[in-house]
């Protein structure tokens, strides 16, 4: 073992104390081996439980993608439908008289319209004092107006039902 020259500014004097000093250099291995054994490892027993909890972890995340695409899918239906409602209702509107009755269709794409219109009376228990005159209501009609878009969506039949009312007026004969 050499001992440090003070005037080789490279070398630094050991300190003194208690420690063997065997001959020569010490083995590369056996180092290696000191921190192989406290650096420690994975156990199988450890990967295997990190693989299963990755496993669960990635099988959720493709069943919330697929539940995100059937819930879109849906919407796009209920979209789809509720747009085609509206054309039907559009349609008549347009009119400018309605006639009670029942009409229905197809519409690209599996969907189903079907249409009622119908002529309500809101006061049909009213009391008149002087039955002979016409009330001025006799000249309002209130026509109700029902449209349902139908379509086969999994395993059963969708629907949407669009109400609404219309007022048609006549002009009273003298």
């Amino acid at each position: 073992m050499r001992r440090a020259d003070p005037a080789d500014p490279g070398l630094r004097p050991l300190a003194p104390g208690p420690w063997p000093l065997a001959p020569g250099p010490r083995p590369l291995d056996s180092r290696l081996q000191t921190l192989d054994s406290a650096a420690g490892g994975f156990t199988l027993l450890e990967v295997m439980v990190a693989l299963a909890v990755l496993a669960i972890g990635i099988v959720t995340a493709l069943e919330l993608f697929a539940g995100s695409l059937r819930l879109g899918t849906k919407a796009s239906h209920h979209t789809q439908a509720a747009i085609y409602a509206q054309n039907v209702m559009d349609r008549l509107f347009a009119q400018s008289t309605l006639d009670d009755g029942e009409e229905s269709g197809d519409i690209p794409g599996g969907y189903v319209w079907w249409a009622r219109v119908q002529e309500i009376h809101p006061d049909e228990k009213r009391t008149r004092l002087q039955p002979e005159r016409q009330s001025p209501t006799d000249f309002i009609h209130l026509k109700e107006i029902e449209v349902r878009v139908s379509w086969q969506e999994g395993r059963g039949q969708q629907a949407l039902v669009l109400h609404s009312l219309r007022t048609l007026t006549e002009q009273p004969n003298q």
